[in-house]
Order: structure tokens, then sequence, then C-alpha cells
């Protein structure tokens, strides 16, 4: 036991580990004060230009498309999911980076799922009329 000790004095010792939670607590807290405010004011602001001019704004649609791979990022770093610092440690994303980088992912689910439309339907009505003569045939047995 008290190898474990050990090791968790250790890793409370390590710098690195007290800079990554710093900087964890510091992108929640933007994320929860600065982004979500600026999103909720951009859908208030997208809406209203749509109600008004009958179409949406494309800047702001550029806008938000960004702000949700910025979010994105920002959750990803805060989950350990990816040890990238986002914004302003790193280049603010552009709309569509996340989109191409799961291009290829959702590419080979788009190919199976073609796959899938192109092989033929099984036959299920006929095996719907089996069960449905099966259970006829037990009702008359039983009467």
């Amino acid at each position: 036991m008290s190898e474990k000790f050990e090791d968790i004095v250790d890793n409370l010792r390590q710098p690195s580990v007290w800079i990554r939670v710093v900087f964890m607590l510091a992108f929640a807290v933007f994320l929860y004060l600065i982004i979500a405010p600026v999103i909720l004011v951009l859908i208030i602001v997208q809406a209203l230009f749509a109600v008004i001019t009958g179409a949406e704004n494309e800047n702001l649609r550029f806008l938000g498309s960004a702000l949700t791979v910025y979010v994105s990022q920002i959750l990803e770093f805060v989950t350990y999911n990816s040890e990238i610092k986002p914004f302003p440690f790193s280049d603010f994303p552009r709309a569509g980076e996340q989109a191409e980088a799961q291009a290829p992912a959702q590419n080979d689910t788009v190919d199976r799922e073609d796959e899938q439309l192109k092989a033929p339907p099984a036959p299920r009505k006929k095996a719907a009329k089996k069960t449905a003569s099966k259970k006829t045939a037990k009702k008359t047995a039983s009467k």
C-alpha cells in the first residue's frame, strides 16, 4: 500500500499536472462565462435576422460554425481527450475544420449505408404471413 501512496505523492508533486488543472479550470470558466453568452447572442441575432430578412446571415453562420469547433476543442482538452490547448494557445479554428477531420470516418459509414441500401431487402412480409398463419392455426386448434 505504501507504493500506491508514493505514486499519489509523486503525481501531486508534478507541476505539469497542476498546470493542466489550472488551464482546464480557466477554459471551463471561459466557456461558461464568455462563450455561452456569445452563443446565446448569436442565436438571437441569427433568429432575428432570419425573421426580418427571410434568410440566415452567412457571416453569423460562419461564426457559429467556428465557435462550434472551438467549443469542441475546449471540451476535448478539458476532458483529457486532447493534449492540445485551444485558442489562444493555438490557432483559432476555421469553420469546417472538424468536418474535415471527421470526413474519413463519416465516409466509411456512408459507404456501409450505401452497401446496405443496395442489398435486396429481406422478405419480411412472407415471414409476417407465416407468423399470422401460425397464430390462426393455433386459434383454430384451441377452438
